[in-house]
């Protein structure tokens, strides 16, 4: 595991990038990395996170945001075992990772490294260490706790080590002859640190050994002048030494001799593993059989050239070829490699009908109001055509550098992997094996998805001696293979890079070990005019268009054209003309880190300009604006990301847009234009993004600060729309288990009561408080059921019958409560009866599953075991993911209950599976929830695995005393008594029940765990708590249906004495669960 906090906080978890969506949940996980070594309590994390504006729930909620990062942490850890790496102790929470395994403290060890070298007189290594620090900052450090104090320390000292790494890797470079190649970043060095002498002295260093003596002695004068306009000093020794040394000419200025280098042809050697299992899988992929490989590996590792292999080798054999590249930009087009793949397959896939095409990757036709369907209609289209394709012969799609790609297109990827099963389709595919993408996990998803379904995994190794042998020129030569393989690590680029260096004559003393250095020792050599024309085309991109390059750098065309003909290190596409291509991503990153900060968003300024121009609204341009948006364009960049997140949002990539909003808003502090009206729009485009990409908690968030700006603003109809808008089109639109928000229950009252509302908005405004209120402590059901029955009302006098089906889907939730399941089957019914007059399965889907829940926990097992596959058909005819994750879900208990195990299993994987690709909350809970069933079952049988014990052991949350009876009763039952014991305590500390729609299940799970303990008190007490709802069977929500409570009853009075009420219980338990087909033990 590597975790990284200088700057926005990741983790990257076996060399994939791990998913921290939720601001706060980034701030908790960068608070426990602060403190790593200890603990940090409970009470601090609260009020660091939530500070002032903490609610009572804000305990909940980081108990949520512990268990999602546990399972960020520990991807391939069990459920329900404990976690070994962020654990709770008698003192708080402490994140146990080796402080190696975290950037801070590499970055630190590696300056430390640098320091030690430049002192020792070896510039190369401190050079490289300098460097390989630098290359781990990414910005401000623990930049998710920017506004905390108690941070600031911890922050200054890292940024005064930056400031040295930088220091120190100039001064390396300036004595190893490279002095050209940094004066644009002393420039920039000595404008933000002034008073640190040692940077004047090393900038007028690199301009005297540049040949201008002038401009050196003016830096010397211009660091005289603000030394003594700040501080009223003069320079100190060594400043005084530079000046006087460049008024001699003294010979100790004089530069090194710098090598030269020619170009030699790379050759693909030490690869013949791979090779033969690429033939085995295009084989196996001719006879029918789908097939995926990802190749993966360090950058120069080969990884393309693998690819390129791979394609031929296709070609040869008669396959279709597609290939799709990720651009090496992260503004580049939502799908980008899919578009390029699918339009060339849709040659080899005719007929495909008219919606199918205008579903695909790349057309504007998304729905706002469903964008679970949209998206999946997207993957549903991308399959269609890949099926399409195969039905004439074999295809074979190479995607080229995924660490590149668009969450969007990684997310159709991994749908693809899982869901291709027939024909002959080969899917090849290449990554670098580190996180390259910060904030996002759909790499990580991608390989764990080829991991599921038996891909072929290529890690191209390092060449051996051998190996470098062949690439070496047969001619005299200045090193050995033994020497070359051992400086450059058996790297393929890095040996070919180094070869071409040495060939030219260059010196084998001088030349620098990283492969950086070895790129710019070859630029540097050209002339200047062509070095300029090279960083504006690195900071194009690594693939670019000449025509863009040439006007962003203010050159003629046939100027450019020339200029790249010269570089050497500029490949010419064939398609589309004009294209070109570093000839490795390694030059265009060295290129681009060599430039001062300052002078790169000047030129990604000028490149967004020439796009924008050129182009229009993409979202290229919108990227290389952010990039420059220091330059003094920070409205035209975070108006750009808007644009081009609207776009992404039409293109149904809602992760692409969520993204480039939350650029703009960072981006749009520091325009002074911005109006608060803007503001209020960014972010509640925000909120939509984030609830298409399913990110619920950070669309409340978003919605939360939405809500209280437009009440500031006076915004009534701003107001409103944001505190209606929680949750989307759902079913539950509810937050997470035991959440209640009083600020948001404050706003829908005094919404509710304001004049004027027609009925539509008054009747979603009173149905969203009622449903908001459900969660309050102490609150009363009666008041949800009037204010939802007003609401309903509200929905009647419109006329419209699906906006009244909707309003009683806010009163069916409102209405989970034990004692009103008679108005729930009403209001299901209803809603089945509206969906039907309105001809909309979706609403039918909605009711009919409402319908089967509440007649069951009501006891009408019959009629509502029949409406399982009416509803199933309908769900099937529909293309609204959120109601199949539903309805899997109440199937699963069914499933269970009915003695299938297997088949059991087989739908909670599925379930689990489907409702993490949608906007719904609560996946781990509905898991939790789905699980139970099945491992009392497992229980019971003998076959539960103990580590499932030792994870319900570790949870901590508003669930708590609920788990402990789960975990107790399992405990039980496979004979543990005294464990279980030992864990409850005696009855009369056992806290009550909330009055929820978990109560049933938690009573009959109660009542279970204390018959078997034979404790008499308890059961007298249950007995009585739960003999008025004799005739229910015990269900929470829509999930986890149990058993009928007069089997629990039965058990209960058999303890207590009372043979005869028992013999009834379990009579009438034993005909409601034949009538349900019930396994033997469910009876």
């Amino acid at each position: 595991m590597d975790v990284r906090v200088l700057g926005p906080i990741e983790v990257v978890v076996a060399g994939r990038p791990a998913v921290l969506t939720a601001p706060k949940e980034r701030m908790l996980l960068a608070l426990l990395v602060l403190a790593v070594g200890g603990p940090v309590e409970r009470d601090v994390l609260v009020d660091r996170i939530w500070g002032e504006s903490a609610a009572p729930e804000a305990m909940a909620s980081l108990y949520t945001y512990v268990s999602h990062l546990r399972r960020v942490l520990e991807p391939g850890r069990p459920p329900r075992t404990p976690s070994s790496v962020l654990v709770l102790g008698p003192a708080g929470y402490e994140l146990r990772v080796e402080p190696g395994h975290v950037d801070e403290h590499r970055f630190l060890a590696l300056v430390a490294a640098a320091e030690q070298a430049m002192a020792g007189g070896d510039h190369e290594e401190a050079e490289r260490a300098a460097a390989a620090a630098l290359t781990l900052w990414r910005g401000e450090p623990y930049a998710d706790l920017r506004d905390l104090e108690h941070v600031a320390a911890a922050r200054a000292r890292l940024l005064e080590a930056r400031d040295r790494a930088r220091e120190l890797r100039v001064d390396a470079a300036i004595a190893q002859g490279r002095h050209a190649e940094v004066i644009g970043e002393l420039d920039a060095l000595t404008r933000d640190h002034p008073m640190r002498e040692r940077l004047w002295a090393l900038r007028a260093l690199a301009l005297y050994r540049s040949g201008r003596q002038a401009d050196a002695l003016d830096t010397v004068r211009a660091a005289r002048r603000v030394l003594a306009e700040e501080l009223g000093l003069d320079p100190g020794d060594e400043l005084r030494q530079v000046e006087q040394d460049i008024l001699r000419q003294s010979p100790s200025l004089r530069p090194p001799v710098v090598p030269r280098a020619s170009a030699a042809p790379p050759a693909l050697v030490g690869r013949e593993r791979e090779l033969a299992a690429i033939d085995g899988l295009l084989t196996a992929v001719q006879e029918g059989t789908p097939g995926l490989a990802m190749i993966i590996g360090e950058a120069g590792i080969g990884k393309t050239r693998l690819a390129e292999e791979a394609v031929a080798r296709a070609q040869e054999r008669g396959f279709v070829v597609a290939v799709g590249r990720c651009a090496a930009v992260e503004g580049s087009p939502a799908f980008w490699p899919w578009i390029g793949v699918l339009d060339r397959l849709l040659d080899s896939a005719p007929g495909l009908p008219g919606e199918v095409r205008a579903h695909l990757p790349g057309t504007e036709t998304a729905a706002a109001a469903d964008p679970d369907g949209a998206r999946f209609r997207t993957y549903q289209a991308a399959g269609r055509v890949l099926s399409a394709a195969v039905e004439r012969g074999p295809v074979a799609v190479v995607l080229d550098d995924l660490q590149w790609a668009d969450v969007s297109s990684l997310r159709l990827l991994r749908h693809l992997a899982e869901t291709f099963r027939a024909g002959p389709l080969a899917i090849v595919a290449t990554a670098r094996d580190h996180g390259h993408r910060p904030g996002t996990g759909a790499l990580a998803d991608v390989f764990e998805a080829f991991a599921r379904v038996g891909a072929l995994w290529l890690e191209p190794s390092r060449l051996t001696t051998a190996d470098v042998a062949a690439l070496m020129p047969s001619q005299p030569f200045p090193g050995t293979a033994p020497e070359l393989a051992e400086r450059t690590d058996g790297n393929p680029f890095f040996v070919t890079e180094l070869v071409r260096h040495l060939a030219a004559g260059g010196d084998p003393q001088k030349v620098p070990g990283g492969v950086r250095n070895v790129v710019l020792a070859g630029i540097e050599r050209l002339p200047g005019p062509v070095v300029e024309l090279l960083r504006v085309a690195a900071i194009a991109g690594r693939r670019f268009d000449a025509p863009v390059v040439a006007r962003a750098a203010g050159l003629t065309l046939d100027a450019a054209l020339d200029g790249l003909d010269a570089a050497g290190t500029i490949v010419e596409g064939t398609e589309p003309p004009g294209r070109f291509r570093f000839s490795h991503a390694l030059v265009q990153e060295a290129l681009v880190h060599s430039m001062a900060p300052a002078r790169r968003a000047r030129v990604h300024a000028a490149v967004a300009e020439v796009l924008e121009e050129s182009a229009g609204e993409s979202a290229a341009a919108a990227h290389h604006w952010l990039l420059g948006a220091s330059a003094g364009y920070a409205g035209r960049a975070w108006r750009s990301a808007r644009r081009a997140a609207a776009q992404a949002f039409r293109l149904r990539a809602y992760d692409v847009a969520a993204g480039l909003l939350d650029r703009a808003l960072e981006t749009a502090q520091g325009d002074p234009e911005l109006r608060p009206a803007d503001r209020v729009e960014l972010l509640s485009e925000l909120a939509d993004a984030r609830y298409g990409a399913g990110d619920t908690a950070g669309q409340r968030e978003a919605l939360d600060q939405v809500r209280r700006l437009a009440k500031q603003a006076g915004d009534r109809a701003g107001w409103i729309a944001a505190a209606t808008r929680y949750g989307g089109r759902v079913m539950c639109p509810w937050k997470v288990y035991g959440r209640y928000d009083a600020d948001l229950v404050a706003d829908l009252r005094e919404i509710a009561g304001l004049p004027g509302l027609d009925d539509a908005v008054r009747g979603k405004v009173l149905g969203c408080l009622a449903v908001e209120l459900y969660y309050q402590q102490g609150g009363d059901p009666a008041e949800r059921d009037a204010l939802s029955a007003r609401g309903v009302e509200c929905a009647r006098r419109t006329g419209d019958p699906v906006a009244l089906g909707w309003a009683l889907n806010f009163r069916y939730i409102a209405l989970l409560n034990r004692d009103l399941v008679g108005h729930r089957v009403k209001t299901a019914e209803e809603i089945v009866r509206l969906g039907e007059r309105a001809g909309d399965d979706e609403l039918r889907a909605v009711g009919l599953i409402y319908l089967v829940a509440a007649r069951l926990e009501a006891g009408q097992a019959e009629q509502g075991l029949a409406l399982v596959d009416e509803a199933g058909l309908f769900v099937s005819r529909m293309d609204a993911p959120y109601v199949e994750v539903i309805y899997d879900w109440l199937r699963l208990s069914v499933v269970v209950m009915r003695g299938d195990p297997a088949e059991a299993e087989r739908i909670h994987r599925a379930a689990l599976e489907r409702h993490r690709v949608t906007s719904l909350w609560g996946a781990e809970e509905n898991a939790f929830s789905g699980w139970l069933p099945l491992a009392l079952v497992q229980a019971r049988h003998g076959t539960l695995a103990p580590a499932t014990l030792a994870g319900l052991r570790e949870y901590e949350g508003p669930l708590e005393a609920f788990v402990r009876d789960v975990h107790a009763l399992l405990l039980l039952l496979g004979g543990h008594e005294e464990e279980a014991r030992d864990l409850l305590g005696p009855w009369h500390r056992q806290p009550p029940v909330p009055d929820d729609f978990v109560w049933l299940v938690r009573l009959a799970v109660r009542g279970e765990l204390w018959s078997r303990l034979c404790d008499r008190q308890a059961c007298a007490d249950l007995y009585a708590l739960i003999l008025p709802y004799a005739d229910r069977i015990a269900m929470s929500g829509l999930s986890s249906l149990l058993w009928p409570m007069s089997r629990t009853l039965g058990l209960l009075a058999r303890v207590t004495g009372d043979q005869a009420a028992a013999a009834r219980h379990e009579e009438h338990a034993l005909r409601i669960s034949t009538t349900m087909g019930a396994d033997a033990w469910w009876c």
